[in-house]
C-alpha cells in the first residue's frame, strides 16, 4: 500500500506496492508532532532520541518511545540469566 503524509505530502510504500492509497503521518512528521506534544505537556522533547531508558515514566509517550530499548533490556536480562544458569551447573 502507498501512504501519503497528510502534513508534508511525502509518500512511502509499506508492504507490497499497490494502487491503494492511504493517509497518515510520515515518521518525520510523527516525530515532530510528538515532540511538540511533549513540550506542551512540560516534558523534554526527547522522542526518538533515547539511547537508554527514559526516567520520565509519566510521559504519555514513554511506552512508545522506549519500546525498542525495553525489548533490548529484556533480551539482555534473559541472556544474563542464561549465562548465570550455565555457570551454576
Amino acid at each position: 500500500m502507498t501512504y501519503i503524509c497528510i502534513k508534508c505530502r511525502r509518500t512511502w510504500i509499506a508492504g507490497e506496492s499497490s494502487d491503494e492509497l492511504s493517509g497518515g503521518l510520515c515518521i518525520d512528521c510523527t516525530t515532530e508532532y510528538i515532540r511538540q506534544r511533549q513540550r506542551n505537556q512540560g516534558f523534554q522533547d526527547c522522542f526518538r532520541r533515547a539511547v537508554q531508558l527514559c526516567g520520565m515514566r509519566q510521559c504519555t509517550y514513554w511506552d512508545y518511545c522506549n519500546r525498542e530499548l525495553v525489548e533490548c533490556e529484556k533480551i539482555r536480562e534473559i541472556a544474563t540469566e542464561g549465562a548465570l544458569d550455565q555457570q551454576v551447573v
